[in-house]
């Protein structure tokens, strides 16, 4: 049988006490110890921008008590940097001189603390000349849909561009911006979705709209036929063409099945392109055709022809 451990509550007071002494004595000694700030960079000129995002945390060697140190690492406030200290290296590359911010520094930083050095050197910055554009935006969509069904007509983003603020030379060379990528599986009725604008990564861009709507017109769709006449380009007097018309079978959503008409099509055969060729036919080809139709073809694909002197 085990016997039973019986500890005094006098004892766990003495320990208390022993440990709270102890933490007393250790935080009010000195040390010298490295602690990670956030680094805030303010006074930007409103003609200037930051292209890329500079250090966002600095190391500072401090020497205080421990209670002080102990409590800067737990909370403080981020580290200011005015830029209109910082110095120009050339083109838009500038920094800020690590020895040279010691008086700024210890200023931000609260009463009993000293600012030894800071561990990095020099803080690296490129700031340029600040201009606007108005950007164009791409999609990236992966849709399946359910049998029968598709687009009813193109994509609508809205707003398909939206204005971008930052550094002139970037913008000249950015043409778009994509959004994040949209999955939807099995779809069978019209859809608006919002998607977020992809920015590049460590480069400063500015923009009130982040994210744009996309509408997604479905519709379930058919298949129709129809004909039409046949037109001959560069063709001689006296030639005669059999058949006169062809049938255009199609696509279209049963919405819009009563808007194709004949007139959205066009038909056009070239006689120099069949002489040049060396045949004895002509090949119809479709120059235009409304678009809500699609998987479009022209039946039959070969016309014959006769030419009388």
């Amino acid at each position: 049988m085990k016997k039973k451990l019986n500890i005094p509550k006098t004892f766990f007071g003495f320990l208390t006490a022993s440990v709270f002494f102890w933490l007393l004595i250790n935080l009010s000694k000195e040390y010298n110890t490295e602690v990670e700030y956030d680094v805030e960079y303010t006074q930007l000129s409103l003609q200037k921008t930051l292209i890329s995002t500079p250090l966002k945390k600095i190391t500072l060697v401090l020497k205080s008590s421990g209670y002080n140190l102990f409590a800067a690492n737990l909370a403080h406030k981020p580290i200011q940097l005015d830029l209109n200290r910082a110095a120009k290296k050339k083109g838009n590359d500038y920094f800020f001189l690590s020895k040279n911010l010691l008086p700024e520094i210890q200023s931000q930083l609260k009463s009993g603390i000293q600012l030894l050095r800071v561990k990095q050197d020099s803080i690296p910055l490129k700031i340029g000349t600040l201009s606007s554009k108005k950007i164009p935006l791409k999609a990236d969509l992966n849709i399946t849909f359910q049998l029968g069904y598709d687009f009813s007509k193109p994509i609508n983003i809205v707003p398909d561009s939206i204005v971008v603020s930052g550094d002139e030379s970037y913008l000249d060379s950015l043409d778009f911006l994509n959004l994040e990528k949209v999955v939807l599986e099995n779809l069978s009725e019209n859809t608006n979705i919002t998607a977020p604008v992809i920015f590049p990564k460590d480069v400063h861009l500015k923009t009130d709209n982040e994210s744009v709507k996309i509408q997604i017109s479905v519709d379930k769709f058919t298949e129709g036929e129809i004909e039409v006449p046949v037109f001959v380009k560069n063709a001689p007097k006296g030639i005669n063409i059999f058949p006169k018309k062809v049938k255009i079978i199609y696509k279209v959503g049963l919405k819009n099945f009563n808007e194709i008409t004949p007139d959205l099509f066009k038909v056009e055969c070239d006689y120099l392109q069949s002489v040049n060729n060396e045949v004895n036919y002509l090949t119809p080809k479709l120059k235009s055709f409304p678009d809500l139709a699609t998987l479009i073809r022209v039946v039959p694909d070969k016309i014959d022809f006769l030419t009388y002197e």
